[in-house]
């Protein structure tokens, strides 16, 4: 069954949902092994760059696992069938949200997303820092 625009729950479909599933474990799994391997010997405070590859990881995963994606909130759209699986303006299938109170859900849940995403990269990259 194809998901349905539900605003503040659904931007996206399975197409984008994979997509960004994939990058963000992919980025999270390369930002432990760097943490661990090549800046394990440097100052713990240098590896706190990691922050923000865990971070972009952990956004990907959330928005893969909720089905809502925090650049289609922002831009006030939605695509359940994104061609290439990922935020684009080129896109056939790209919806604008009409509703305002609609884009108020959607801008509220992506900043909560932003909240969670940036406290999980905080708390990662800090325990790497000092592994």
């Amino acid at each position: 069954m194809d998901p349905e625009y539900t605003p503040g729950k659904c931007n996206i479909g399975r197409r984008g949902r994979a997509m960004r599933l994939s990058t963000g474990v992919i980025l999270i799994a390369l930002s432990v092994i760097l943490g661990l391997t090549l800046l394990g010997q440097v100052f713990w405070g240098v590896r706190l760059v990691l922050v923000l590859p865990v971070y972009i990881g952990l956004l990907a995963i959330l928005e893969g696992s909720m089905s809502f994606c925090v650049l289609h909130a922002a831009r006030g759209t939605y695509d359940l069938h994104e061609p290439k699986g990922f935020a684009s303006n080129r896109s056939r299938t790209l919806n604008k949200v009409e509703s305002v109170e609609w884009k108020r859900v959607d801008r509220r849940k992506a900043l909560r997303m932003h909240f969670e995403a940036v406290a999980g990269a905080v708390v990662l990259a800090v325990l790497l820092a000092l592994a």
